[in-house]
């Protein structure tokens, strides 16, 4: 052991304990800290977030897919063409084995893409949610104009009839009390 330099490999022969850099007053002589970038990391918005890891999760099943596949066919190539009885045994319980592998993987699979569609439905259900209240907003704001424009129209309507009514002579009252 004393033989092997362990700063080589970057590892302490002391246990680290994290003391939030109060131990390490040289770090800060030149005036600036070491501080983590954060700068790299994801937005925050969970609905990314988790499509993002459906998609990773996709990716990767996608591979292990293809390659029980292809244990598969080889071992079904083994078994076809084995001369002993225990090795071909052995070969189709290979075969079966990664038949069972695919078949999880296309159930996982298929529970993946029926987790996404439901994401998006939740994201467009959002994103109507948000947009309701805007469209309400407008709704309410196009009401009170349709219905001022309405008053406004009667209230002239209104002021026509009476202005009609009172005639050259003035008013309509009058002249009836007065006769022709």
């Amino acid at each position: 052991m004393d033989a092997i330099d362990l700063d080589l490999f970057g590892v302490s022969p002391a246990p680290a304990v994290y003391d939030g850099l109060a131990g390490r007053p040289a770090l800060f002589e030149g005036g600036a800290a070491p501080l983590l970038d954060i700068k790299a990391q994801a937005p925050l918005d969970p609905f990314l977030d988790m499509q993002a890891m459906l998609l990773e999760m996709t990716k990767e099943l996608r591979e292990r897919f293809q390659r029980f596949q292809s244990q598969k066919a080889l071992a079904e190539e083994d078994a076809d063409g084995a001369q002993d009885e225990v090795f071909r045994k052995q070969a189709q319980a290979d075969a079966k084995a990664a038949i069972e592998a695919v078949s999880l993987i296309v159930r996982t699979l298929e529970k993946i893409d029926s987790l996404q569609r439901t994401l998006l439905n939740a994201r467009a259900e959002a994103d109507a949610a948000a947009d309701g209240a805007e469209d309400e907003a407008a709704l309410a704001a196009e009401f009170d104009r349709l219905v001022e424009d309405r008053v406004k129209e009667r209230l002239n309507a209104a002021k026509e009839d009476w202005m009609r009514g009172l005639g050259p002579g003035g008013d309509a009252a009058a002249r009836a009390e007065s006769g022709p």
